[in-house]
Formats: C-alpha cells, structure tokens, sequence
C-alpha cells in the first residue's frame, strides 16, 4: 500500500485531505503537533480530542502514536522543530507523497510571536526536506503556501498570477515567501520533486478563526439561544477571493498528481466576494433580528488589503481545475453544519 504522511493533520486543510486520501486507499501517517486537540479528526478517534501520555503508544522508540478507529490511519505528534524526530519518521515512512500543510497559520499571531512562525515555518519546511535529500527518497513535496505572500501587491488591482510579485506586510507572510523559496530550491539544487500551492481564501466545513465561520458560528448559537442576539465583527467592506474546501482538495490533488514539479499553482476561485457579503448570506439563516457591531478594534488588522483575488488560470487551463460550489452554496452547508454540531455538544 501506498504511503502519504501529512504535517498540520488536524488542521482545516489538513484534515479534509486526511479524509480524501483515505479513501483513495492510501496508508496515511497524519502528524499533528504535540498536546494539541484532535478536533477536526474525532471521526478517528472515537470523538477524543486529547489523549494522556498512557494513552499513547511507542513509534520509533518514542511515545508519540494515539489511538485511531481506522487501520490506514497513523495518528502521530511531532513538532516541526524537531529536525531529530522529523528525519526518523520521514526516513522510516518514505512517503510516495509529503503534503507539508503545517504552520503558524494566522497573521495576528504572527505579530505577536514573530520568533514563533518564523521558526515554525521556515525552520519547520527545512526538518521536512532535508531527510529526502539526506536519504535520498524519492517523495513528491506539496507545499501549503498562501496569497498573504503578495502583501503591497494587491494595489496591482486586478486578479494576482503567480508571477507578480511578492510584497508581503506581515511575519507570516514572509515566512511563507522563505517556505515557497526554499521549496523551490530544493527541486533546483537537489532534484526533490515540489508543488507550491498558494492559497487564497479557503473555507468551509469545520473551519475556525475566518470571517464566514466567525458570522456562521454566531448565527447558529444565536439560533440555537445558546447566546444573545449580538455579535461583533472586523472590517466587511474588503473583498476576497472564497474557495470551498472540497474544490480546493480537488485543486490539490490534481496539482498531487500532475503538476510540473518546481511550479506554484494558485488554489483559488477567481471570485469577487465581499466579506460584507458573506455576513449578509449567513444572517438570512435566522429568523431573530440580530445586532452586528462593526470594525471591533480586537477583529482588525494593522494592515488589510482592499482587494485581494486569485487568478486560477494556470492550474484551470494545465491541469482541468474547475469550481462547482457558490459561495451561497458553501455558507449554507457551513451553517448546517455548525447547527448540528452544537446541537450535539449541547445535548439539544
């Protein structure tokens, strides 16, 4: 069988391609990082999120697999940082495909920490190709990049290719610029098989900390009377470019499978949405008259492009991308979701 390991597991991307790559039939070796919750893999985990340190079980002499309901499915923690740890289990696995989705993935956090997400990132995409060279495996690398790379950019004011240039205004922008560049470098000085993927705004099921699942998440609980008739939100006026994760891991597999190795795709839906537009959709889904505070100084950014949309034209016309879901579409489906996932955990 097969093998795939996936860093960044349990994350929103992460998770749903966990979910993919078994059932394609491949044995996945799913890293998550230690002491954090299994939340969106619970479905493999008989609904545990955490696990104590006797739960777990020896892998490579250390004591770092947990518990998994699906015999395809390794469940391992490993931090990025661990270069010693890193070079054991990509030697051991020697995965056909490496999907390295990791990260400190949030721009607030990055300010805050920057120490943090530059060692995450960079540090962290350095431990995952240096035991292919050193071992000389012959893994395809799939690399989770990200449209906060083009920062200024944006003021080119109209959909962003992958050629444009890379301005970005924030720690983890820039660190993904240095995980792209050094992806890159890997495939021209020592022949490592990799596909950059930049991502732009992707959500959908089991999405946290983005605008429609912060407006979708509070609509449910206020549906559901689990909160008052009130919420606050950042700036609605931007526009961005709003994919559905489930086209986005079409986008990625097709990109898997037959992408030109050393080459960045965008994953995005060359669509114009403003964020105002996405709170309007999901307060439909509430017959309660609720009150929306706008432009809450903790929900703002330092700096917040107007506009920042993809141009899918590359992986459309080389590799047969298409887009099937509405953004109205994806909100709904989101909204169904979170009703029944609160109805569940609050026992209505």
């Amino acid at each position: 069988m097969k093998k795939i390991l996936i860093t960044g597991s349990n994350g929103f991307i992460g998770s749903h391609l966990v979910d993919f790559c078994i059932k394609k039939g491949y044995k996945v070796f799913a890293l998550n990082k230690p002491f954090s919750s299994f939340r969106n893999l619970i479905h493999y985990t008989n609904n545990r999120e955490n696990f104590s340190d006797e739960e777990k079980r020896d892998y490579l002499e250390y004591s770092i697999k947990c518990p998994s309901n699906n015999n395809n499915l390794v469940l391992l923690e490993c931090d990025l940082k661990n270069s010693t740890l890193m070079e054991k289990l990509i030697a051991k696995i020697k995965p056909e495909y490496l999907f390295h989705f990791g990260a400190q993935p949030y721009i607030i956090p990055s300010w805050e920490d920057p120490i943090d997400t530059i060692e995450t990132n960079v540090i962290g995409t350095i431990n995952v190709f240096e035991p292919i060279k050193k071992n000389k495996l012959n893994t395809r690398v799939i690399v989770a990049c990200t449209a906060a790379e083009f920062g200024t950019t944006t003021r080119i004011n109209r959909p962003l290719v992958e050629t444009d240039p890379l301005m970005a205004t924030n720690p983890y922008g820039i660190s993904k610029i240095a995980t792209e560049l050094l992806s890159r470098q890997y495939y021209i000085n020592f022949g490592i098989e990799t596909i950059n993927l930049r991502f732009f705004n992707l959500t959908g099921l089991r999405r946290i900390n983005d605008a429609p699942s912060d407006f979708i998440r509070n609509v449910a609980k206020i549906e559901l009377g689990l909160q008052k008739p009130t919420f606050k939100v950042g700036n609605l006026n931007p526009f961005r470019d709003f994919t559905d994760i489930k086209d986005a891991i079409q986008g990625i597999w097709l990109a898997t499978t037959k992408g030109t190795s050393g080459e960045t795709y965008h994953v995005c839906s060359n669509r114009k949405t403003q964020i105002r537009q996405i709170l309007d959709i999901a307060l439909t889904f509430s017959k309660k008259e609720i009150k929306v505070e706008e432009n809450e100084p903790e929900k703002l950014r330092k700096t917040d492009e107007d506009i920042l949309i993809g141009d899918n034209s590359k992986i459309k016309n080389e590799l047969g991308f298409t887009i099937t879901l509405t953004i109205e579409q994806t909100v709904r489906e989101m909204f169904e979701y979170w009703m029944g996932y609160y109805k569940k955990v609050m026992n209505l």
